[in-house]
């Protein structure tokens, strides 16, 4: 049965429910998806097996987020198909004002944050790697190549706000993102985690992080970085009224951010700064520059993108600073 369809022009998702704890989360390509769909080489495949069995593990400590792995799924609309235990993500839930839903989110980000953590212990150990997808996806809009209306109206506003020297760096952290830092090897990265492809059970098992389409190698920032950035603009757009966050229930980001943050540093949370992977809070603001895109893109224009311009202009200007400043949460 299904029991949700949402998406924009560049990925649809459906969600069935086959009967007890059963679900399954299928995406297929829009009209603005302009690359097929692909998962991961079985070199890879097995590695991203090896850190879910991991997940499931809980002799050495507490539990991670279970990697669904997604499967080709053929038929009348063919796509990518992932088996999970719920039919809302934390992307949904987090900002409900529902108690329950909200301790779920907050456990299936500290799940997620030690799943990144296991998962950035594996090598990639292929000799190609492919292109990281949102890295891709901002080049191509910084350099022009993105011709789109609202992707073109976008990036004239955004040179306009931020100014020679902030576009340059922008410019320069997008080049640079997926190459390592301090010439360590590259590790298996998600890809792309983020609240919207985390599954929290609701009977309190495992959470579930889809996992597939966007792997490859890289530096472990951009995993992690990409969850941070993700919240770092959820609390400011709720702050400054902007998008759904800015109209919904009060949310105590800061908790979300801790929790994630402990997880991955085993405790330390913020912390433990010196714990995170050198280079996160460049990559939470290419995670944001990616997210504007991507809406402009993939949605249209939408008047709030003004600001989001300048939340991305004040975040470039402190070096990413504020995606790793959480302070104390409310709980």
């Amino acid at each position: 049965m299904t029991v949700r369809e949402y998406g924009t022009r560049y990925l649809r998702i459906t969600v069935r429910h086959h009967g007890d704890a059963e679900f399954s989360w299928l995406r297929t390509p829009g009209p603005a998806h302009t690359r097929p769909q692909r998962l991961p080489p079985v070199a890879v495949a097995a590695a991203l097996r090896r850190v879910d069995t991991a997940a499931g593990d809980t002799a050495e400590g507490r539990r991670g987020a279970r990697l669904a792995l997604g499967e080709w799924a053929g038929g009348a609309r063919p796509g990518v198909r992932y088996r999970v235990p719920g039919a809302v993500s934390v992307a949904r839930l987090l900002p409900s004002g529902d108690d329950t839903a909200f301790r779920l989110s907050v456990s299936a980000l500290a799940d997620a944050g030690r799943t990144l953590r296991r998962l950035h212990r594996e090598p990639w150990e292929l000799p190609e790697r492919p292109p990281h997808p949102g890295m891709r996806r901002l080049r191509a809009w910084i350099l022009g190549e993105e011709t789109g209306p609202g992707a073109t109206r976008l990036r004239a506003q955004a040179r306009t706000r931020l100014g020679p020297s902030l576009w340059a760096r922008l410019t320069d952290w997008s080049a640079a993102a997926n190459e390592p830092s301090g010439g360590a090897a590259a590790v298996l990265l998600h890809g792309a985690p983020s609240t919207g492809w985390l599954v929290p059970a609701p009977a309190g098992g495992h959470a579930a992080l889809l996992t597939g389409e966007e792997v490859t190698g890289g530096d472990p920032a951009l995993d992690l970085g990409w969850i941070l950035g993700e919240l770092h603009e959820l609390r400011t757009a709720a702050a400054r009224g902007l998008g759904a966050a800015g109209q919904g229930p009060p949310v105590d980001y800061p908790a979300a951010a801790h929790a994630l943050l402990a997880g991955y540093t085993g405790g330390a949370g913020t912390a433990g700064a010196s714990a995170l992977p050198p280079g996160t809070a460049r990559a939470a603001t290419l995670r944001l520059a990616v997210h504007m895109r991507d809406f402009a893109s993939f949605v249209g224009w939408h008047e709030d993108l003004h600001r989001y311009c300048d939340l991305l202009a004040e975040t470039l200007t402190e070096d990413g600073a504020p995606a790793l400043q959480w302070g104390v949460s409310r709980s």
